[in-house]
């Protein structure tokens, strides 16, 4: 791309202008879409999964950046079933449950209770799914992610627990597209935006899609906040570590880390253990609170969208409850018809434990992302005023979310957008290489 050029760059029309203005999600979709095979993927440490345009294949066609979530997201007329009271903060939801796995195996396992890989199993048992196309950790480097296609229980368990780091499922979509009957997709809500900006452009892929299924994200931290978990617990080669967990066995779970032990270096960290196996741990809390949340993109903090309002179904940890006294529990939003449809099957209760809520659990259990929502509007203000690209939002009520602020915030958050502008560069696009 020509740097020089930020008149045209400014326009988005591109996977890597929209990078390079730190737009990007990182989903993977851009590759998938492009009908040249002019992109590919880079995971840069410091800044998640990129794309790289190659100059000579790329005909300026625009189709990569007709799929990106990253450029913006609209919604369509909500259903008129939807619950009021949650519409404008959380978008479209038709039922509200908390739920987990009904095997208590996988309800451990998992970092929420195992609802999402206990509806992939239901999926491909029960339901007559192909497959299920989601995100494992990478066989060959723990704390990197891979899109990987399952068909069976044990491939399904394999991918089981959350992963905080750049993951790009979208680039896969031909996993579905060239399957026989139908697939289950689960992603982070960027990638279900993508997926839902797929359809809409390959009828052929859409017939194949049978559910949409998003976790909850609060912003996924580049593969650098993993690196600095490992740090603090005294492990400076990731290649040391053959497994290492985000959280789960338990809810939420340890971040966890095992491998070489020999290799590791002494802990002088309060926040870390060393197990008896010679494992190093630390508290969920500390991990994501304290190191990973520092290492969230620009992007995932100017989205609006961290409880996949795009899908037919979204869980996500009900943090309201009682941890200490729980073996895991996650809301579960139905968002749609398919979404209805899906979980009033025959046997589904022998895979997903379903209780009803109340309609404040949600709000309740994830407040820090709709805080987040709520100062979206303004901080966007900023950065127009500024001339600085930003996503394009149509039908998801942020100015109303703004209003429902305080004035002191409100002037904290365009002074604090305005700071970060300066301190960070965001005038000057960055190079993606």
């Amino acid at each position: 791309m020509n740097y020089k050029m930020l008149n045209i760059s400014k326009n988005l029309n591109r996977a890597d202008s929209v990078a390079a203005w730190r737009l990007c999600m990182g989903c993977g979709a851009c590759k998938w879409a492009c009908p040249n095979h002019a992109i590919t993927l880079k995971n840069i440490p410091s800044k998640g999964i990129r794309p790289l345009v190659n100059e000579k294949k790329c005909q300026q066609c625009g189709a990569c950046v007709v799929v990106c979530p990253g450029k913006g997201l609209e919604h369509k007329v909500f259903s008129k079933e939807k619950i009021n009271e949650l519409s404008d903060g959380w978008g479209p939801i038709l039922d509200l449950y908390e739920g987990y796995a009904s095997d208590d195996n996988i309800r451990y396992m998992g970092s929420s209770g195992g609802i999402a890989t206990a509806i992939a199993l239901y999926a491909v048992e029960k339901a007559g799914f192909t497959g299920v196309l989601h995100t494992k950790t990478d066989p060959n480097c723990s704390i990197v992610n891979v899109p990987t296609y399952s068909k069976s229980r044990n491939e399904i368990i394999e991918a089981c627990g959350s992963r905080y780091a750049p993951a790009s499922p979208c680039q896969d979509f031909d996993k579905i597209k060239q399957t026989e009957g139908l697939s289950l997709f689960i992603g982070k809500p960027c990638d279900c935006a993508a997926m839902r900006k797929a359809c809409v452009r390959d009828p052929e892929l859409s017939k194949r899609v049978g559910l949409i299924v998003s976790i909850f994200c609060a912003g996924t931290p580049n593969t650098s906040g993993t690196i600095a978990i490992l740090k603090e617990m005294g492990i400076k080669d990731p290649s040391f570590v053959n497994l290492f967990r985000y959280r789960g066995n338990g809810w939420p779970g340890l971040a966890t880390a095992c491998g070489d032990t020999g290799k590791f270096d002494e802990v002088a960290s309060k926040n870390v253990k060393i197990e008896k196996d010679g494992c190093r741990t630390m508290t969920y809390s500390h991990a994501w609170g304290e190191i990973l949340t520092k290492h969230v993109p620009l992007r995932c903090r100017l989205c609006p969208d961290s409880a996949g309002e795009f899908a037919d179904i979204a869980v996500g940890d009900a943090w309201y409850r009682d941890l200490q006294n729980d073996s895991g529990r996650s809301l579960v939003l139905i968002r749609t018809e398919k979404g209805r449809n899906f979980y009033q099957q025959k046997d589904f209760e022998k895979y997903i434990t379903l209780e009803n809520t109340k309609y404040c659990a949600l709000p309740d259990s994830q407040s820090s992302v709709y805080n987040k929502r709520c100062h979206i509007w303004g901080r966007l203000k900023v950065m127009m005023l500024l001339n600085l690209p930003i996503p394009i939002y149509r039908n998801m009520n942020l100015e109303k979310n703004w209003k429902s602020i305080p004035f002191r915030r409100k002037i904290m958050t365009y002074l604090g957008t305005v700071k970060r502008v300066v301190q960070k560069k965001w005038k000057l696009p960055i190079k993606i290489e």
